[in-house]
């Protein structure tokens, strides 16, 4: 949590100061960005969380486009918290933050609730702190989906102490455990209940803890981050973090207005595969709204094992009917050894249900609905049991080969298809 107007209470401040830190009870670490107060038993964690914030304040700076000078004097009072009665008891939570259920953040105070993994710990500690360093810089962190989207931004990370790279993709379940983002966002997606981007910028400021709420926040800035064309702009709305009204989101969405209807399918697409091992380098659809339509001549496109979803080039026309052929051959790891495949896929190998190395497609459609609040499920066929279809509005169409996220990078060849007017 993070409450957007600074409240200083001396009389906490000096609790916090002239509370008894037995050594047998509590531990006190120093670091270049953090004072760490905690009464978790392994000193070697505690020293862990120091080492790993300290790191991460300056990968934060760099992705603000801002210089050192700009922390010269930033340094959070953090507590780590097992025990919440007796961080009360010891006045060490003050009576103005309120019950929080994972941490919560107030000025250049932090407060983290210790969890059933260091990973998740570490992150809260970041993500808290993210929050602090917003107020210091930014006098705010702006709307709900903002400030909460952001501290998940910067603090999901890989490694730990002095080699933790913040804004990192965890690639396994087992590296991030109890963390839960993509269990919930699961959840929601076969539910039904993925939102839209507008309804994601829509939050209100009365989250209590909600994994969801948090977890589709973390996607809008992730897709806004990654993103080049749209890079600046989310960068640039940190400077008006003291705004968390609808004039924050105005104008943004102002300054993306040309590219919104290309986000808004980009979102669509982004909420079905969002994944342990997801590489937005990898996983950036290339759209445009001035990609001419499809007029019915035959159409080749290669599509490569190591990239995501990739487009024909074209908006296909609603009433169309296409029919789809494919030929080729790809190489799929090296480890244990290299599997071959065709577009059928393999067979003995599945991920997500179907065979590894299948080609498959989808329509994306170009409409989008502002006032829409869920998304409609991305339908994926296999091109071997769709070969012929027709498009009911208008669309792109889309095509990838089925592999596990993560595992792209060594992913070699090529299928080629063939795209004709059904007759």
């Amino acid at each position: 949590m993070f409450q957007s107007q600074l409240i200083f209470v001396v009389g906490c401040f000096f609790a916090l100061l002239a509370a008894p830190l037995r050594a047998d009870e509590l531990l006190v670490r120093d670091g270049r960005y953090i004072h760490l107060t905690t009464d978790i038993a392994s000193a070697e964690e505690a020293a862990s969380l120091v080492a790993s914030f300290d790191a991460a304040v300056p990968q934060w700076i760099r992705f603000w486009n801002l210089d050192t000078d700009s922390i010269a004097d930033f340094k959070v009072k953090a507590c780590v918290i097992r025990n919440k009665a007796e961080f009360n008891q010891r006045g060490l939570i003050p009576a103005t933050v309120p019950n929080f259920p994972f941490g919560y953040a107030m000025g250049n105070q932090v407060w983290v609730l210790a969890q059933q993994s260091e990973y998740y710990t570490r992150h809260l500690l970041l993500h808290e702190g993210v929050h602090s360093l917003a107020y210091h810089l930014f006098n705010g962190a702006g709307p709900t989906w903002f400030q909460e989207g952001s501290a998940e931004l910067l603090a999901t990370h890989h490694g730990v102490g002095a080699a933790i790279k913040i804004n990192r993709i965890p690639q396994t379940r087992e590296d991030a455990p109890y963390w839960g983002r993509f269990k919930r966002m699961g959840q929601a997606t076969k539910s039904g209940e993925v939102p839209t981007i507008n309804a994601v910028l829509g939050y209100q400021p009365d989250l209590t803890g909600d994994v969801a709420t948090y977890s589709w926040s973390w996607a809008a800035c992730m897709l806004l981050s990654s993103y080049p064309e749209y890079r600046s702009v989310f960068v640039n709305a940190s400077q008006r973090g003291k705004e968390t009204g609808p004039a924050f989101n105005r104008e943004l969405q102002a300054a993306l207005s040309k590219q919104w209807p290309i986000l808004a399918a980009r979102w669509r697409l982004a909420c079905h595969d969002l994944n342990y091992g997801f590489d937005w380098s990898r996983e950036q659809v290339q759209l445009s709204a001035t990609d001419p339509l499809w007029d019915g001549s035959d159409l080749k496109l290669q599509v490569r094992p190591d990239q995501g979803w990739q487009s024909c080039g074209v908006r296909i026309p609603r009433g169309a009917k296409i029919s789809l052929t494919a030929e080729g051959e790809i190489t799929l790891a090296n480890q244990p050894k290299p599997w071959t495949s065709q577009p059928p896929g393999i067979t003995f190998q599945y991920h997500r249900g179907r065979p590894l190395g299948q080609l498959q497609f989808c329509l994306l459609p170009n409409a989008n609905d502002p006032q829409a609040k869920r998304i409609e499920s991305l339908e994926v066929h296999a091109v071997k049991d769709r070969p012929v279809f027709n498009v009911t509005e208008y669309s792109w169409l889309l095509f990838r080969v089925n592999d596990e996220y993560g595992k792209l990078d060594d992913n070699r060849g090529s299928y080629q298809v063939s795209i004709k007017r059904a007759r």
